[in-house]
């Protein structure tokens, strides 16, 4: 098994710089095409190349592999592993001109649905991170752990707001308001894969979001518990990329969090 995830990571982090280029060549066109999927979800034009880019070079290389993607019917796979793909977390900002997107590639094990590979490439921030279960979590070749941050009261935050964030807003700004009443602060980055990431190499001590899928957990939740984090559903259940909400920590402050957000979540996100 782990010879075959080594095959999977060593060929796509050689891979993933050609989508980051062409990310990042197509970020500079003053006339880039987007589409509204939802409100406030949009889809543009280099998603959809990016994530023909990563789809042809699985089928090619590893054709008995499901497919889990965010812009793409799913495809199923006889070898047991899935990949779970989002070609650009961070649409917005992207289209908004800002550096904070990622590619994220993910594997799991088709039956439980359980990270066992993760890739997050950042092309404009020059940097990606990686992590195969087991085996530790990595920025490049360094390997990274989650910060040692014991007390809320020295703890920074990260969140994000779910698309359909007006049918939940009081609660949101509820959650939002007791944690940062006790913490450092809260910031917003816009992308949830580059929150995981940099919680994962100690920048934050915690993140909290409300209806995520798959594919904006896949990779970086399998980088931060590579780096000995933490991650559960908000309201404390174990953790699983097929349920919408995500609390992730470095551990020490888990339970402040949870205690936070325990009687507050009352709705199911889709």
């Amino acid at each position: 098994m782990l010879s075959e995830l080594h095959d999977r990571s060593y060929h796509f982090l050689n891979f993933l710089p050609n989508v980051a280029n062409f990310l990042v060549e197509k970020h500079k066109e003053s006339n880039l095409k987007v589409d509204e999927k939802s409100l406030y979800n949009l889809v543009s034009e280099a998603d959809l190349k990016a994530e023909s880019m990563i789809l042809e070079e699985i089928q090619k290389n590893f054709p008995l592999d499901g497919i889990l993607s965010e812009e793409r019917d799913p495809i199923a796979g006889t070898s047991g592993y899935t990949w779970v793909i989002d070609p650009l977390d961070g649409t917005t900002n992207y289209t908004h001109g800002l550096p904070l997107y990622g590619v994220s590639v993910g594997v799991v094990e088709t039956e439980t649905m359980s990270p066992v590979i993760g890739m997050v490439f950042f092309p404009e921030l020059g940097t990606y991170y990686h992590a195969i279960k087991g085996q530790g979590a990595f920025r490049e070749k360094k390997q990274i752990q989650v910060s040692q941050t014991k007390t809320m009261k020295d703890s920074l935050f990260v969140t994000g707001f779910p698309y359909d964030r007006n049918l939940s807003l009081d609660t949101l700004m509820q959650y939002y308001k007791s944690i940062l009443q006790k913490s450092r602060g809260i910031r917003r980055t816009g992308a949830a894969t580059l929150d995981l990431c940099w919680l994962a190499e100690g920048k934050f001590e915690g993140y909290y979001e409300l209806g995520l899928k798959p594919w904006d957990m896949a990779a970086a939740g399998l980088i931060v518990l590579e780096a000995n984090g933490k991650l559960t559903s908000m309201d404390g259940n174990d953790f699983s990329i097929m349920i919408p909400s995500l609390l992730a920590s470095n551990g020490y402050v888990h339970e402040y969090l949870l205690a936070e957000f325990e009687g507050q979540i009352n709705r199911v996100v889709y």
